[in-house]
């Protein structure tokens, strides 16, 4: 197709869809320049990454070019995919994902193709659309590779996948290198959540006394450079035998939501987010909003991003504002959520069912809030800063720990604590049970060495009494020579006489 054919194709169908770069509502003629660019006539003779994967009869996902063959932790990466159209695909819009080899790390990657000039919805068949876009690898990430996802999205559905692809309809388009140490990680946010004393009243109003003792989370931060969000917000939790609280309190100073109902798009105006990730998988997560207005949007995410919007909770919102709502020329004070959440709902779909948790359990979670002024662009503040534009970032998300009313994270601990106890009472006992033992065998070693005094002493008299007994007995011979020799003197006087 010659260019300048091209070209008025494209101009008449992005005038036709109202998709504009443009204040005056028309394309530029750079904008037209660059997507004729880049809707090629015939595949690329060589791709990094040729995979060939069919979705539906749609679209064939030619492959992967990327600018290096490896990247470094806090690099970034350009990719290039090829999409060849079979046949339109109108409402349907590109996802790229990026994970780790565990699922447990994402990054979202989404956008409009071309730099936001060519939604695929405009695709025609017969082009080769080359999408060009670049994705930042986080400082701290770990994991020896990344895995880049690709396919459409529409709603709540995916389209189906033919080819490589993970059992998400996910085509898996490439896995990259990852080299070099990363950074060190910061240690995740933790909230202390006590256990309640008494029932909570949920009217939107946190002010019973276990509120007023419960942990904040401090004030929330801006979500991508974690300084000080403009205006403050903060949250607590407590925990019961049925339900998790929460409790929002901000300051607005133009309180403003003209969305109602269940599951309204509510993160588009102003609203609060409940992330939970209650067995720290790093793979399905619960997500609950609160508007202005008192209305819930819930849903189940069993793979980051893969909403199940139809999943309704048990939770109950109720919601006190400090001024009027959707009077944009007045000045409101603020408002506050709070928020029961069923122990069973907080899993989600998850089987088997979350269960309540046990003094000393850890769970993960994050909290968002944000807010439209009426003279400015949306604001978003968080308790974890994901530090990237993805509130679904689970290893950013914080860490819940649950503590019975006083602040005590037992039984673990006194566990801990009492078997230790029960050691040293133990090495004690042996110690004292050896020192026993070790005086037991001295005084025996005395003992012995009494009776080998005395062994010696009897010795010694033994000895005295033998040599006085020799001497007697000398004397005795001495003195019987004597009387013999006085004898015989005797005999021979006899004998001269």
């Amino acid at each position: 197709m010659p260019i300048r054919t091209l070209l008025h194709t494209l101009l008449l169908a992005l005038l036709a869809s109202g998709c504009v770069g443009q204040d005056t509502g028309r394309p530029s003629a750079d904008d037209l320049q660059v997507i004729a660019d880049n809707v090629l006539r015939e595949a690329p003779g060589k791709m990094r990454f040729a995979v060939g994967a069919r979705l539906e009869d749609r679209l064939t996902y030619l492959g992967l070019d990327t600018d290096k063959a490896s990247v470094r932790p806090g690099g970034r990466l350009e990719l290039t995919h090829y999409w060849q159209v079979l046949r339109p695909v109108t409402g349907w819009k590109v996802f790229v994902h990026l994970n780790d080899p565990s699922q447990q790390r994402f990054i979202n990657a989404d956008h409009v193709p071309i730099g936001g000039r060519y939604p695929a919805g405009m695709w025609k068949p017969g082009e080769i659309v080359r999408d060009t876009h670049s994705v930042s690898v986080p400082p701290d990430w770990s994991a020896p590779e990344i895995v880049i996802y690709a396919g459409l999205w529409r709603g709540d559905e995916r389209m189906e996948v033919e080819g490589p692809q993970d059992e998400h309809s996910r085509i898996l388009a490439a896995r990259i290198p990852v080299s070099a140490r990363p950074k060190a990680r910061p240690r995740p946010r933790r909230l202390l959540v006590k256990r309640s004393t008494g029932p909570v009243e949920l009217d939107g109003r946190p002010d019973e006394q276990a509120w007023k003792k419960a942990p904040s989370t401090g004030r929330f931060v801006h979500t991508m450079t974690g300084a000080p969000a403009a205006q403050r917000t903060h949250l607590r939790a407590l925990w019961d035998d049925d339900f998790l609280y929460l409790a929002f309190e901000m300051e607005d100073r133009d309180v403003w939501s003209e969305l109602d109902g269940r599951d309204a798009e509510l993160w588009k105006q102003e609203a609060v987010e409940v992330f939970l990730d209650a067995d720290r998988d790093g793979r399905d997560y619960v997500e609950l909003q609160v508007g202005p207005r008192g209305n819930l949007f819930d849903a189940y995410l069993p793979a980051p991003r893969a909403n199940q919007n139809d999943w309704n909770s048990g939770a109950r919102a109720e919601v006190s504002i400090a001024g009027s709502l959707n009077k944009r020329d007045d000045a409101d004070q603020g408002w506050s959520v709070e928020l029961a959440i069923p122990w069973k709902d907080c899993g989600g779909r998850k089987q088997p069912a979350v269960a309540r948790p046990s003094i000393g359990d850890v769970w993960h979670a994050n909290f968002f809030r944000l807010d439209q002024p009426a003279d400015g662009p949306q604001q978003a503040a968080a308790w974890s800063p994901p530090r990237r534009a993805d509130f679904h970032a689970l290893d950013r998300f914080g860490e819940l720990v649950f503590a019975d009313a006083q602040g005590r994270i037992a039984p673990r601990d006194a566990a801990k604590t009492d078997a230790a106890k029960t050691d040293a009472a133990k090495t004690g006992a042996a110690k004292t049970g050896a020192a026993k033992t070790d005086a037991a065998k001295t005084g025996a070693a005395k003992t012995d060495a009494a009776k080998t005094g005395a062994t010696k002493t009897d010795a010694t008299k033994t000895g005295a009494a033998k040599t006085g007994a020799a001497k007697t007995d000398a004397a005795k011979t001495g003195a019987a020579k004597t009387g013999a020799a006085k004898t015989g003197a005797a005999k021979t006087g006899a004998a001269k006489t």
